[in-house]
């Protein structure tokens, strides 16, 4: 029995999907649609269907390349140094200054926390953070609503880091710190201060590399 023949607006989507493999080789691609006698279809570019097989024949014009990435300090240099030189500022006004060694005191206390949905993270804040954890939303026959929302509020579970594992935690601290600046890119301001300040913290206290 022969198969249901494809949609036209599918068939041109996949058309124009067999066709871009080949886009940069000319202006044009020539598909193919080949049937079979069981109703088989297939699409292919720039090959004729088989003997036997009946073809339907379509000529493409191929998509102009994408013009090359140009990075934004490539573009705009002398735009790109103001902000760096901006951030930079900033970041020195907040930051601390380096503290003696003599002078140094334990860093503050520390505090292992797990969101509602299994997220640990360290903070200074001794009060547990709340949020809110979305609920399943159900008709009063019992069947799931999915457009509906509703959410309950839940408290993080924290304890309090231990002292032996304060500066371990610390540097634990400051290096997921780093992550997410490095991560988002070297213009975050607010992630680099955060990066910067917990930084500053901890190499102004006892648990400082030596």
């Amino acid at each position: 029995m022969a198969r249901a023949a494809i949609p036209t607006t599918l068939l041109a989507t996949v058309l124009l999907a067999a066709a871009l493999p080949s886009s940069f080789a000319g202006d044009q691609v020539v598909v193919y649609r080949c049937t079979d006698r069981d109703g088989h279809v297939t699409i292919q570019n720039d090959l004729a269907c088989p003997a036997g097989q009946r073809q339907e024949k379509q000529v493409i014009d191929a998509p102009p390349p994408l013009p090359a990435y140009v990075p934004r300090e490539v573009r705009m240099p002398e735009v790109v140094a103001a902000e760096h030189a901006q951030l930079d500022r900033l970041v020195a006004e907040a930051v601390p200054d380096p503290v003696p060694e003599a002078e140094r005191t334990p860093p503050p206390a520390l505090y292992q926390c797990r969101t509602w949905d299994g997220q640990d993270y360290l903070t200074e804040d001794e009060t547990p953070a709340q949020r809110c954890a979305p609920l399943q939303v159900v008709g009063i026959d019992g069947t799931s609503l999915p457009a509906a929302r509703a959410c309950e509020r839940v408290v993080d579970q924290c304890t309090a880091v231990p002292e032996e594992a304060l500066c371990r935690s610390w540097r634990q601290r400051v290096g997921e710190a780093e992550f997410r600046w490095r991560f988002a890119g070297s213009l975050d301001g607010e992630k680099r201060l955060e990066y910067e300040t917990l930084a500053a913290t901890l190499a102004n206290s006892t648990c400082a590399a030596p």
